[in-house]
């Protein structure tokens, strides 16, 4: 099975997820400057379930706050708009891509937790950065491997030759991918979160996390911030990773954002810091 069988696979998979109303009606609401914070409220309220597993995230330790929040308007003003948005669109995209039953290729625990690790070292870096909302860059961590979830579901087979692969060679999933399937997790990711009409801002850093010059110019920091995050979460040992050796961030890359290595080494750090706070925000998320 070439990339073309690939591409046109996943073009005719009837059943390929589907993100539910709220999502779209979030993205809408994100996109409309005139929105409010009441509108947000009121929408997420709306589902039972993704206003449920928003509160109990908001009253985790991830976000630390003293007192408890009983209700997405509280949320909304302790957290803030964009922290709320970026809970809701987390929890739903999970609660799509969840697989509760039949057999997957790698550990779906530590797939999560590295991608909960990627967001939490995204939204580090950008505060260290100075960016106001740092919710994107969550969200976008969050789902830099989504593809992986989509072709382990459906291009089983293969993929499962391209984990065996990974594990016994200790080589990256790119690597491996790029060989048994002529395509890789990123292109796929990217197609599926176009196809759920998600902003650019949130596309371009899922479809170049591992290839920056594949990036849009209008959003290339976005993309570097999220590769960065990528490489930091491996390195601290957070979740799912087969390679033996993480490279530390190339010189470009500390170029491209302005960060000294000890800026990184500090972002790391506090990364590591946080490891109680992604396996929780990962249990609430599951509970």
């Amino acid at each position: 099975m070439d990339r073309e069988d690939i591409r046109l696979g996943i073009r005719n998979i009837k059943n390929l997820p589907t993100l539910p109303v709220i999502v779209s009606r979030i993205l809408e609401v994100a996109d409309d400057s005139g929105s409010s914070a009441n509108e947000l409220a009121e929408l997420v309220a709306r589902d039972m379930s993704v206003s449920a597993k928003v509160l109990n995230l908001a009253n985790s330790a991830f976000y630390g706050f003293s007192r408890r929040i009983t209700t997405i308007p509280q949320a909304v003003v302790v957290l803030g708009f964009d922290t709320v948005r970026s809970l809701a669109l987390s929890v739903s995209v999970f609660e799509t891509l969840k697989n509760d039953t039949g057999e997957v290729s790698f550990d779906r625990e530590a797939f999560w937790i590295h991608s909960i690790g990627c967001g939490t070292a995204s939204r580090l870096i950008a505060k260290e950065l100075k960016y106001r909302d740092t919710g994107t860059f969550f969200v976008a961590g969050l789902l830099h491997d989504l593809g992986k979830v989509i072709l382990d579901t459906h291009f089983s087979e293969q993929y499962t030759e391209g984990v065996e692969e990974m594990v016994e060679e200790e080589r990256s999933a790119l690597d491996a991918e790029t060989d048994i399937l002529d395509i890789d997790h990123a292109e796929v990711g990217a197609w599926l979160a176009a196809r759920w009409k998600f902003p650019e801002i949130l596309v371009t850093p899922i479809a170049a996390h591992h290839n920056l010059m594949a990036a849009e110019e209008e959003f290339i920091k976005e993309a570097v911030i999220v590769h960065l995050a990528n490489i930091l979460t491996k390195r601290a040992g957070i979740g799912l990773c087969y390679e033996s050796t993480v490279p530390a961030p190339s010189s470009e890359v500390q170029s491209e954002l302005k960060l000294s290595k000890e800026q990184i080494a500090k972002i790391e750090q506090d990364l590591l810091g946080e490891r109680d706070q992604i396996n929780e925000f990962f249990s609430y998320l599951t509970g």
